[in-house]
């Protein structure tokens, strides 16, 4: 609970839970209560749980009893609060509230609500933090760094004005995507084969949690600073299929080139570009490759960008 309410701007706490908790034997933990007759041992370190076991203390009398679980609860909130303050440091405060959203359903709840104020949430978090984000599941689409990228990406980005032709290359392990051996090869393919014509050709990533990612805005935090779990829950890939149509129904390129990995997409992104194409009459091409990164795979994808370019 503190963490959430941390996330939505409250910084200073008045709380008798610890002793109403107390006075129904109730003992506080990282993740909710339990009462003290279910106990087999203290999960604790605290003053109180160090010297005593539940049975000991469930057989003093309820006064002592109930102080006794007080001291615990309150060091237990204390102790909650120092780590919301570290995680707050460390740029780490909304993994840390996925973490102890998990601990009941009704947290987990109130967390898919917050998702309804994100733009709140991003206006009052700070563009760049020590340390990458971990995105593990849709959870996070509504944590600030995502919503700042979606809303910039369409208000304040411009694509080069000499690109004609839209290639799309799927994420890659390493990261800057651009820096990884697999986008080398096709960068470097692409200027041996149409040389100073490679100015007509824009390449994006589409890429979890982003979506659309333009190879000039690669390294801007936090598109190269982040760790996803893999495989991609269904919301986060319909998520990104999304972003990517958006993308191409809001600029102007002639053709759209897409390299598919069907292995992690499962044709989501395909069907979407593929709609968002037809509606604004745009050329579209799809490498369908078992293993897009092969030799061959890269090949038919520099043969179709140079037959894009002669078009143009």
């Amino acid at each position: 609970m503190f963490a959430l309410v941390v996330a939505l701007g409250c910084d200073f706490f008045d709380s008798a839970a610890y002793a109403i908790y107390a006075r129904d034997d109730r003992y506080m933990t990282e993740y909710g209560t339990t009462k003290l007759s279910e106990l087999e041992y203290f999960p604790c370190s605290c003053p109180v749980c160090i010297k005593n076991d539940p049975k000991s203390v469930m057989a003093v009398p309820k006064v002592e009893r109930q102080a006794m679980l007080a001291e615990h609860n309150l060091h237990v909130s204390f102790s909650e609060l120092r780590r919301i303050k570290q995680a707050i440091i460390e740029g780490r405060l909304w993994e840390h509230l996925e973490l102890r959203a998990h601990g009941h359903p009704a947290l987990l709840q109130a967390l898919k609500k917050l998702g309804r104020y994100s733009k709140y949430l991003e206006e009052q978090s700070p563009v760049t933090k020590k340390s990458g984000i971990f995105f593990f599941s849709s959870l996070g689409l509504a944590r600030p760094e995502i919503v700042r990228h979606r809303v910039r990406i369409f208000e304040r980005y411009s694509s080069p004005r000499e690109a004609r032709i839209l290639v799309l290359l799927p994420q890659t392990r390493a990261k800057p995507f651009h820096k990884s051996k697999e986008h080398q090869r096709v960068l470097k393919k692409i200027q041996q084969r149409i040389g100073k014509e490679a100015a007509k050709v824009h390449v994006c990533t589409y890429a979890a949690p982003f979506g659309i990612i333009p190879v000039e805005l690669d390294e801007v935090y936090p598109l190269s600073q982040h760790e996803i779990a893999t495989p991609l829950d269904a919301e986060t890939i319909t998520y990104v299929a999304k972003q990517v149509a958006d993308y191409i129904e809001t600029t102007g390129y002639e053709e759209i080139i897409l390299l598919q990995d069907a292995e992690t997409w499962k044709g989501k992104i395909v069907a979407s570009c593929r709609r968002a194409c037809k509606k604004k009459k745009t050329p579209f091409t799809v490498l369908r490759e078992r293993k897009p990164w092969d030799k061959s795979a890269l090949d038919d994808l520099v043969t179709a960008i140079q037959d894009a370019v002669t078009r143009s």
